[in-house]
This record gives C-alpha cells, sequence and structure tokens, in this order.
C-alpha cells in the first residue's frame, strides 16, 4: 500500500512543479500511466521508471503500444478458419512474431536477469519483502519451470497489467 500512495503523492509532486499545469494546462494521461507503469513494476520487479523520458520506461510503452496495436488490428487469426488467406497474412504475422521476439529479449535483459544477478549478490529470504519475479526465479531455481516459461509469465502478466490500466 505505501508504494502506491507514494507513487500518488508523486504524480501530485509532479504536477504542482510543472508550471504549465497551473498556467495553461497539462495531459494528465500521461504521468497516470507512468504511475500505473511504478505500481505495476513494483510489484513484479521491485523496480520503478524515473520519469516519462526514462529511456527504458519509452522503450517499454513503444513496445507495448506496438503490442496493442497489433493484436487490434486482427482480433482472431483469420487464416487459420480461411486457409486461402494465410499467404496474406505472412508480413502480418512475421511483424507480430518480431515484436514479441523484442518484448521478450527487452524483459530478459533488463528485467530478469537483472533480477537474477542481483539475487546472486544479496541473499533473498523469506524474512525480506519478495516481489513476484523473485518468486518466479525460485520456481525455475527448483527446476518446475524453464527460462522460457520465465519469460512468458513475466509477458502474460505485463500485458494484463497494461491492458486493465
Amino acid at each position: 500500500r505505501r508504494g502506491w500512495e507514494a507513487e500518488a503523492a508523486a504524480v501530485v509532486e509532479d504536477v504542482k512543479r510543472n508550471p504549465d499545469s497551473a498556467a495553461g494546462g497539462i495531459v494528465l494521461r500521461r504521468r497516470l500511466q507512468l504511475m500505473m507503469y511504478n505500481n505495476m513494476y513494483r510489484i513484479m520487479f521491485d523496480r520503478r521508471f524515473e520519469s516519462e523520458d526514462d529511456p527504458l520506461f519509452v522503450k517499454l510503452k513503444a513496445l507495448n503500444g506496438e503490442r496493442s496495436r497489433l493484436a487490434q488490428s486482427f482480433e482472431y487469426n483469420y487464416g487459420d478458419f480461411i486457409p486461402i488467406l494465410r499467404p496474406l497474412l505472412k508480413g502480418y504475422l512475421r511483424v507480430c512474431k518480431e515484436v514479441k521476439d523484442r518484448r521478450l529479449q527487452l524483459f530478459k535483459d533488463c528485467f530478469v536477469d537483472e533480477r537474477k544477478k542481483l539475487a546472486s549478490t544479496k541473499p533473498m529470504d523469506n524474512d525480506g519483502l519478495k516481489c513476484a519475479i523473485d518468486h518466479i526465479l525460485d520456481t525455475e531455481q527448483k527446476g518446475e519451470i524453464s527460462e522460457d516459461n520465465v519469460l512468458y509469465i513475466v509477458e502474460n502478466i505485463n500485458v494484463a497489467a497494461i491492458e486493465t490500466t
């Protein structure tokens, strides 16, 4: 709860510091979007983005936006239902695969591997507060899931969180 309250307080402070908010008005949606990403990524990875201009936030938001745009362009893979359309969808499916691969690589490099490095230098015991990725990585370490499973779990949680914000 403290994390949520801290993020909401940060939004208020950012708006107060912005001279445009008093004079001409600002678009609050962008800052609220950052707040929601920070809440979600704090729960998942014990990580937050410093501002709307944070390079990782910008990259992640762009990849999530591209994924949403592609997902909304076809609700179903019509090639599965109408085989004659398959050749026409090859380019679309190739772009979908490229976006998926870039997103998974970003999650692996910037979140999963980073958290693994942190866990190898700092003991993660049950006395301390764990974030979601710590539990997922514990499960991987026990051999119950593979690294691919870890990435797909992270990706699916990200999609669910982004689509509900």
